[in-house]
Formats: structure tokens, sequence, C-alpha cells
């Protein structure tokens, strides 16, 4: 079976030029190496219509669900923490691929609260995320996956939250918020900066 790196690898055909200048849709939907060629190829246009920022297949999939669905309602996804650890994998190999950061963070509930005080926290938790944002839920713990989320981004977010839950339902609900930005090694608390130490990080902030 052919690998996705050695597929990334494969050389640009005629017969794919002719599918990317013609925008033979089926081909370029059937094929990823051709979709992300594609992709990038629109990234670039992206950069000189808006030279600012560095843009990502990631940030064009989240403007034109905007433009196509026509809603630019913000609200977070909530999933079972049985996800997590798939939908962490995955950014891992955006990040290696595409060099945009990530951000994780679990929030440990004190022990004993009751259902209120553990729904009033995440009300608190989910006001202040994107749509692009996930929340895992387990049973003492919220785990938040950040796509394209920086270090400045996520001191201000996590102080912001303190403060929500603090008014909501008191500051010592929360025993405590761990945090973790890759690749940022500077942030990772001691971590090493590679996905497995990422893996190994959310592995041992959810036991």
């Amino acid at each position: 079976m052919t690998t996705v790196t050695e597929s990334l690898k494969r050389v640009l055909e005629a017969d794919d030029l002719s599918a990317l200048q013609d925008g033979d849709l089926d081909r370029i939907c059937a094929d990823p190496v051709l979709a992300q060629r594609f992709a990038r190829r629109l990234a670039g246009l992206a950069r000189q219509i808006a030279p600012g920022r560095e843009w990502t297949p990631e940030d064009l999939r989240d403007v034109l669900e905007i433009a196509v669905h026509g809603s630019a309602q913000q609200s977070a996804r909530v999933l079972e923490g049985r996800h997590f650890r798939k939908r962490l994998r995955e950014q891992i190999g955006l990040a290696d691929r595409y060099g945009d950061s990530f951000a994780v963070v679990v929030i440990t509930v004190a022990d004993g609260v009751n259902e209120g005080v553990y729904s009033s926290v995440l009300d608190a938790v989910t006001e202040r995320l994107r749509k692009t944002d996930m929340v895992f839920l387990y049973r003492r713990r919220f785990a938040l996956l950040l796509p394209r989320m920086r270090a400045s981004g996520l001191e201000p977010l996590i102080q912001r939250v303190r403060e929500l839950v603090a008014v909501g339902a008191g500051a010592s609900t929360i025993e405590r918020i761990s945090s973790l930005v890759y690749p940022d090694v500077a942030f990772a608390e001691g971590a090493e900066d590679d996905g497995a130490s990422v893996l190994d990080w959310a592995e041992d902030q959810l036991r």
C-alpha cells in the first residue's frame, strides 16, 4: 500500500497537470495528491490577496465553509473523550505538514462537583472558543484542541476562561489547567517538541 508520504513525493505528471488546469473536480477530489496540490495553489493565491497572513489549506476551508453555509456563528464542537486521541493525531500531522501551530488544553474540575457545576464550567469554556475548536468531555476533565493557536493567544484565553468560571461556578471549581502548544517548545512546559511527546503529554494529563 502506498503511504501518504510516498504519494506526496509523486512527480507531477502531464495527466495530473491537465486535471489541475482543466479543473477536473472528480479527479482532483478522488486523488489526495492532486487535492493537496490544488489546495496549496489556492493558499498561494490567498497570500497574494492578503499578504499579511501565511494562509494554509485549513484557513481556506474555514473561509469557504462560511461562504457556502452563510453562517458566522462561532460554536466549538463538543465531542466525547474517545474521539480526542484520533483528532489530536490529525492535528499533529497537519502541523508537521504545514507548520501551523495548535494548542492542547486540559482543564481538570475539582472532585465532587455536581452536574450543574460541570455544565457551568463547560459553558464558560465554550463561550470563548471558535467554530474550529473542539472540546472533548471526560468525567472530571475537558480536553480542548485549538487549531491555529499560538502561545501569545492562548494565555489570554486561559485567563478569560478562569474569570468566567470564577463568576459562574467559583474559582475553586477548577483544580488545574494544563496547556501545550505545538510546535512551540518554549511553551511546552518542558516537553520535547515532537508529535510523540504531545501524545505522551496528553495521556499524562488525562490519567
